[in-house]
């Protein structure tokens, strides 16, 4: 099943380092610590029913997805993590190289330390990419997955963008969600992705063993995730379904006008409406 939709462009470097959140997060009221293989992983927890994974971008937080939970959380159990060396999260066990599929063993180490049998996720950008790990890893326990302009691997295109725009020392609104120190780090480590291969790393062949039913999210005119990443995603994982956005740029979970109509299809999507009868 193919959607199209018209949504508003939204700019990469407004994605990536200027999510509207307040200075120096702190823990939200619904906001707890898990500490999985010696690594504390901050996580915000609302709502009943079947458990719902949401994972922010590289340089975000659950932030990101706070204006969303409202509607999700009448529905579902949501849990908005912070990624691994992110925000109110500690550092992942790596320094230069940041590595997604490393990241997605956490997670999943948080899904079992709540003793959750299954789960819906959703991930955009390296969230995505940590999405299509778990899904791979763990088949018997991700059962849906939404994918946010995510890649099956870093083109010459993205390395070049990268290399292009993100050389320079982390600008405020880092400093102000990280603290400085972290967000030094991870800027450095978004740069290194110019020259990281193997992740992500997802051939065809892999996507093909992907079990979770699946919902590709792109923009069509996305720079630093080219549209043929979604071609091949759906192309591939059996069950999926693909929503490509005319004239969209790196997220269209950036722009709030969007809002209503993503959460609509994501929730078509979660609740098994376009499943095959």
């Amino acid at each position: 099943m193919r959607l199209k939709v018209l949504l508003t462009a939204t700019s990469l470097a407004v994605l990536i380092f200027n999510h509207a959140i307040r200075a120096q997060e702190k823990p939200a009221p619904n906001g707890k610590y898990a500490t999985v293989n010696g690594l504390k992983l901050y996580y915000e927890e609302s709502g009943k029913g079947a458990p719902f994974i949401i994972l922010h971008g590289f340089s975000g937080s659950a932030s990101l997805w706070k204006s969303y939970v409202s509607d999700y959380e009448k529905h579902y159990r949501v849990i908005a993590v912070d990624l691994p060396g992110h925000a109110r999260s500690d550092y992942m066990d790596t320094t230069r190289v940041y590595l997604h599929k490393r990241a997605a063993g956490y997670i999943l180490g948080l899904v079992d330390q709540l003793k959750l049998d299954s789960v819906y996720v959703m991930g955009a950008s390296s969230g995505g990419f940590i999405t299509t790990y778990m899904a791979i890893l763990r088949p018997e326990v991700v059962k849906r997955i939404i994918v946010v302009d995510g890649q099956v691997y870093y083109s010459k295109q993205t390395r070049q963008i990268i290399a292009n725009c993100c050389g320079d020392p982390p600008g405020q609104g880092m400093i102000d969600r990280h603290g400085k120190e972290k967000a030094l780090l991870l800027r450095k480590q978004f740069y290194h992705f110019r020259l990281l291969y193997g992740d992500p790393s997802f051939t065809p062949d892999v996507l093909a063993s992907i079990k979770a039913k699946a919902f590709i999210i792109h923009g069509d005119n996305d720079e630093i995730a080219p549209l043929f990443n979604a071609l091949v995603m759906h192309d591939n994982i059996p069950e999926s379904h693909l929503w490509v956005v005319p004239n969209g740029g790196h997220s269209p979970t950036s722009d709030p006008d969007n809002q209503a109509d993503f959460v609509r299809r994501t929730m078509d999507f979660l609740n098994g409406a376009w499943d095959k009868k």
